[in-house]
């Protein structure tokens, strides 16, 4: 498909590409690897659940509006945005792209420091959430390499 439209093609996938990446890390990112982070801050009474989902879902609101106005008062568009194979290619590589990058260590560490100074306005103990950090740590150390006394 991307090879029918020739060289457009090689404007539209970078472009589809850098779409796929920012709405992806918009929406998606923050719930991948900030749901289960804030999950456990609530449970342990640390943080107000509300405030920490609002800004995904703001997100998912905000671009279900425009892409349905836009479907409804520009359907010709519409329909070539959903052929345009190049575009399309491009949107799934900056999804696959953002979603690979979950399984990195750096970028899981990275996420969970932005995620805690941003919402550490939301918390309500302070510094509870590098207390959970510590004893999640040393418990799973404990896990790996568990002691035999008597040994």
């Amino acid at each position: 498909m991307a090879m029918a439209q020739g060289w457009f093609a090689l404007l539209w996938v970078p472009l589809g590409f850098m779409i796929g990446l920012f709405v992806t890390a918009r929406i998606a990112f923050p719930i991948l690897l900030g749901l289960p982070h804030a999950i456990h801050l609530v449970s342990s009474g640390a943080a107000v659940y509300w405030r920490l989902l609002r800004t995904p879902v703001l997100w998912i609101i905000q671009l279900s509006v425009i892409l349905c106005l836009v479907k409804f008062f520009w359907p010709l568009a519409t329909a070539w945005f959903e052929t345009n194979g190049a575009l399309s290619g491009g949107l799934w590589l900056g999804v696959a792209a953002i979603l690979l990058s979950a399984l990195s260590t750096k970028s899981r560490a990275d996420f969970r420091a932005d995620f805690d100074q941003t919402y550490r306005q939301f918390y309500v103990r302070r510094n509870v959430s590098n207390e959970l950090y510590e004893r999640r740590k040393r418990k799973r150390g404990a896990q790996l390499f568990p002691t035999r006394k008597g040994f």
